[in-house]
């Protein structure tokens, strides 16, 4: 038998069986681990891939599970409400904020030099041949100078099977800019940066995560759904009745506003609405990415906090599926930003981030104004997304490979 007659029998015999998909198995199983601590070593390894980490969060503080393989969507026009992240996005500044987030080394001492009002709260992150210590925490102010906290004796959160992550979170600046809630273990600390004071509020268990609720409130979140309530200044702790979480909810600026969170239940996406001391949701949404645009797209899990612009919406980082228009195949493992209606469920903006980036890789981090986005992303740094013109700009010039808090506004 020759072996051009050998190789006609195997493709004849081969033809109707069909081709596995590696990649999809792989991204379905990654689907079904979620993200629970940050473990020193997935930081680092994280950081020298793309140079930049974020807890994301973190969100906040998970074991990061990687990307499946790099995708090609054909090139084909964005459908409608959809923006996609340009290769080379136009710089530009934000007040307060420096380009680079390079941290000065002769930083002056908060308890040398007190903060009236901080921009900013940013810690490095480790990179792996590094002095793997806690690392300092450090606040911008408006005019542009750099302050390192040296009160509060702050250690990294950690649980009882050694998991150790750093405990800046990107909720943790107050809505005023005069303190930061930091989680720690079975306490939270309050820095008063006007006193240069740190305050420590007994509280058991893993502490992880903190949103504020206006500039007196802290709720603080462990390892699932529910949350603590604490007046910083009393010192009083108090149970939440309501189910809220701390992982996945960004808090408000507003003490008397309601708070929202976006959750994943399977197959299931809601958005919940939550009024403090109440312990049922003043309303429970599903997004239905079927019968509301952004058509060809459907997120898989929300992470990071659901930041609020004060009229009902909120924006949060997804990873998710795209269909592309006309196009065949299904594109997994797609990073995007989301803005989503609390009164509807409905997505009335996305931003595509591509398929190249590690999951969670990116992070909202609050609204500039009614219509515009700040946020972390793994290789630009800090944008800013307009949400109603679809314009992206570059705040950073370069990525940011740190924890960073922001109150834009």
């Amino acid at each position: 038998m020759t072996a051009d007659r050998l190789t006609e029998l195997l493709e004849d015999s081969s033809a109707e069986v069909a081709p596995p998909s590696f990649a999809a198995t792989a991204w379905a199983t990654a689907r079904r681990v979620r993200r629970r601590r940050q473990v020193l070593a997935s930081v680092a390894a994280f950081a020298a891939v793309v140079a930049v980490t974020v807890p994301l969060r973190d969100r906040g503080g998970d074991d990061i599970v990687p990307a499946p393989p790099a995708q090609s969507a054909p090139a084909s026009a964005a459908p409608a409400g959809v923006d996609v992240m340009p290769a080379k996005p136009v710089q530009r500044a934000l007040p307060g904020l420096p380009v680079n987030f390079a941290i000065p080394a002769d930083a002056a001492k908060l308890s040398q030099h007190p903060v009236e009002q901080a921009v900013a709260v940013v810690q490095d992150h480790a990179g792996e041949s590094a002095d793997q210590s806690m690392r300092p925490l450090h606040v911008i102010d408006a005019a542009g100078r750099w302050t390192r906290v040296d009160v509060g004796d702050l250690v990294r959160t950690h649980d009882e099977g050694g998991n150790q992550a750093e405990p800046l979170r990107s909720t943790a600046l107050s809505p005023d800019g005069r303190r930061i809630a930091v989680p720690q273990p079975e306490a939270l600390v309050v820095i008063d940066l006007p006193a240069a004071k740190a305050h420590r509020i007994p509280l058991p268990g893993l502490n992880e995560q903190v949103m504020w609720w206006g500039d007196e409130t802290v709720f603080v979140g462990q390892e699932s759904t529910g949350v603590t309530r604490v007046d910083w200044a009393s010192g009083v702790v108090s149970p939440e009745p309501a189910a809220m979480s701390a992982w996945i909810g960004g808090g408000s600026p507003v003490a008397a506003a309601d708070i929202a969170d976006l959750i994943t239940a399977g197959e299931d996406r809601r958005v919940r609405v939550w009024r403090p001391g109440d312990a049922t949701p003043v309303r429970e949404v599903p997004v239905d990415f079927v019968t509301v645009r952004p058509e060809g797209y459907a997120v898989s899990e929300w992470y990071g906090a659901a930041m609020p612009d004060g009229a009902g919406r909120v924006a949060a980082a997804a990873w998710g599926d795209r269909v592309p228009p006309g196009g065949p195949g299904n594109y997994g493992g797609v990073q995007m930003l989301t803005v989503v209606d609390t009164t509807t469920g409905r997505v009335d903006r996305l931003l595509d981030l591509g398929t190249t980036r590690s999951k969670s890789c990116c992070e909202v981090l609050g609204w500039i104004d009614d219509q515009t986005l700040l946020a972390h992303t793994d290789l630009e740094g800090l944008i800013t997304w307009n949400t109603r013109t679809g314009e992206i700009t570059r705040v950073t010039t370069g990525p940011v490979a740190a924890t960073v808090s922001v109150r834009p506004r």
